[in-house]
């Protein structure tokens, strides 16, 4: 439960931060959308040559659920459709992620049944896959394409002006180290950037060679431990962290109820705040626009 919460609130690996998402158009298959929230057709629109979804009925694995590309395509084991759908469409205002609260309209399915995917790039594309800079984009592309088509998924976007929270430096300074960057990491790879590692005796979870970008967007989604609201970074720590993350004997990342809600409405009474005042930094109440990602329709994905 802990990597699969983690994982939904956090968005698919492979995304690069700030970029435009853009949405193919299957034929066929049309995209409602006005002129002040119409999501763009890409200048080519990039498919995954083969595409296999099956859903996954067996008991749900331990551990961070495997998600992200592949050398030669996308592969996804046991995970929610969420994870697609979140990678897919990264918000066009350059925040880092959508928190899972900023995907309205999405059936109970798609975040709660897992499939396994396993989608491969032609041979044609392979070396663009395989290039780095080219990689982001053609995957949102790849992966909006494969939703539009197997799941006949329509989408639009809204940006409002809602209560955030700011993470900022405490008074005494952070409370974590730079990274080595002579270490390496085994654990999920952020899209972000860092990397996501259970702690070795269970208890919380590790950021390693992290931005704060990671650490705002991991207190956004963290189940109990959220806000409510999206935390946004305004630390102006620029480096990269790693960075421990427990709190109160260990991080609480179940379903949160109406009370837990209720109670995270204050900065100064949630656990969010506790975790910001043990890294040595605080959340500050504020208005921000914040980009929410409507489902107009989806259906579950064709299975083949």
């Amino acid at each position: 439960m802990v990597g699969k919460v983690l994982a939904v609130g956090l968005v698919c690996a492979g995304m690069a931060v700030g970029q435009t998402a853009t949405a193919p158009v299957s034929a066929g298959v049309a995209v409602t959308a006005t002129a002040t929230n119409a999501v763009p057709a890409p200048v080519k629109a990039y498919t995954f040559d083969v595409v296999s979804i099956r859903q996954n009925i067996a008991a749900p694995t331990p551990g961070l659920p495997q998600f992200g590309p592949t050398p030669d395509g996308y592969r996804a084991a046991n995970s929610p459709m969420i994870l697609l759908i979140i990678t897919a469409y990264l918000p066009s205002t350059g925040a880092t992620t959508f928190t899972q609260a900023q995907v309205s309209g999405l059936p109970d399915w798609a975040s709660q049944d897992n499939f396994a995917i396993d989608a491969k790039v032609s041979e044609e594309e392979l070396p663009n896959w395989q290039n780095p800079d080219k990689q982001p984009a053609m995957l949102r592309a790849m992966l909006q394409a494969l939703l539009v088509d197997r799941c006949k998924l329509v989408v639009h976007r809204e940006v409002k002006e809602v209560p955030v929270y700011s993470l900022v430096v405490g008074k005494n300074g952070p409370k974590f180290k730079p990274t080595n960057p002579d270490e390496t990491h085994e654990g999920v790879k952020l899209p972000f950037g860092g990397i996501l590692s259970p702690n070795p005796k269970g208890i919380g979870m590790t950021l390693y060679a992290a931005p704060m970008t990671s650490l705002a967007a991991i207190m956004s989604s963290l189940g109990r431990m959220g806000t409510g609201r999206p935390i946004q970074d305004k630390t102006g720590l620029t480096g990269l962290y790693d960075i421990v993350l427990t709190q109160g004997g260990g991080i609480d990342v179940e379903r949160r109820s109406a009370q837990d809600a209720s109670a995270a409405s204050d900065p100064g009474g949630n656990s969010a705040a506790a975790m910001a005042e043990a890294l040595g930094l605080k959340l500050e109440s504020n208005k921000a626009p914040v980009e929410t990602l409507v489902i107009d329709h989806m259906e579950r994905p064709s299975e083949n």
